[in-house]
């Protein structure tokens, strides 16, 4: 757990990968929720509490290659831009949703949630694994003590 919740420390290209997986699988399953049960759409929004545990590990990774934890927002803003505008495309182009009908708000967003729940989580999950590997890959280990302390151990 300290993996994810803590933010000091450096973690290993491996560990973040595994890491990452784990996020983007609980991530999957928290969207794909609506699918499942349509009472579940509300916990579907759950998966924002994923936000901080990513933060976590992108910072130490940030700080195994010797970099600040605010090199996170360098990542994190061109991964969620390009995650709204694949998921908006998508779902505009391959999804028929329900229009909103005023009288039944809450209907309608679950409806909405549930017809694009499949489309969404396969975008997002890609978008994930993509920067995820990408960036992971450039970012190269310090294999010394830095600032952010030592390598991480076996």
């Amino acid at each position: 757990m300290q993996t994810f919740l803590n933010p000091f420390g450096r973690i290993d290209p491996v560990t973040f990968r595994n890491a990452a997986l784990v996020l983007i699988a609980t991530g999957a399953f928290l969207g794909l929720l609506p699918l499942i049960n349509p009472g579940l759409a509300i916990v579907s929004f759950a998966s924002m509490v994923l936000i901080y545990p990513w933060v976590v590990i992108w910072i130490k990774r940030f700080h195994d290659a010797g970099k600040s934890g605010a090199m996170f927002f360098a990542v994190f803003v061109p991964w969620l831009v390009t995650g709204i505008l694949a998921n908006q495309f998508i779902v505009k182009r391959f999804v028929d949703v329900p229009p909103v009908d005023p009288n039944f708000i809450w209907a309608s967003m679950v409806a909405q949630l549930q017809a694009s729940a499949l489309a969404a989580t396969i975008s997002g999950a890609i978008i994930s694994l993509a920067f995820t590997l990408v960036v992971n890959e450039e970012l190269k280990s310090d294999p010394a003590e830095n600032a952010f302390g030592p390598p991480p151990g076996p």
